[in-house]
């Protein structure tokens, strides 16, 4: 009875099984999807923000031109109001009249007053802008008849910087 078993020993025990490696995820479509996008966007965007940041650059120049327009229509008012009373062009320290550089606004760095060369009087506005070498240190004109009573505006900056009734 206590024979050993032919081939010397009980069965083997069958092997034990390992636990298989989990299977390999694969990339979702919608991530695909998303990754595809991304490599899209980012030059569509540079396009678009090589064309915005020059227009608004222009945007916010023509702004500053209509800011410095507008601090200047008071003094048209009182031009008109000197020349009426002393039948002559106000010039920088005539009495109501400061010099030029007292002017100095956030938009223009002085404001003169005098006859321009053909005779007519004028306001001269001296634009400042440090962030736009497109119309800092240009200067601004308003000529007004006597006799017809109107302004003028006139400029040596550009016209896509100033108002319509300015261009030349």
């Amino acid at each position: 009875m206590n024979q050993p078993l032919p081939g010397g020993g009980p069965p083997p025990l069958p092997p034990k099984s390992t636990p298989s490696p989990p299977p390999k995820q694969r990339m979702h479509g919608c991530l695909i999807a998303l990754i595809v996008a991304a490599c899209l966007a980012i030059p569509v965007l540079g396009i678009v923000a090589a064309v915005a940041l020059p227009a608004y650059q222009d945007y916010v120049a023509r702004a500053k031109v209509a800011q410095a327009l507008a601090e200047a229509a008071p003094l048209k008012l009182q031009v008109v109001d000197f020349i009426a009373a002393h039948e002559r062009c106000p010039v920088n320290g005539d009495e109501g009249f400061d010099d030029a550089d007292r002017y100095r606004g956030a938009t223009h760095a002085a404001m003169a007053f005098g006859e321009t060369d053909d005779g007519v009087c004028a306001i001269e506005v001296t634009l400042q802008d440090e962030r736009s070498e497109a119309i800092d240190g240009q200067r601004l004109w308003l000529e007004y008849d006597v006799d017809g009573g109107t302004w003028h505006c006139s400029s040596e900056a550009e016209d896509r910087y100033l108002p319509a009734d300015c261009r030349g």
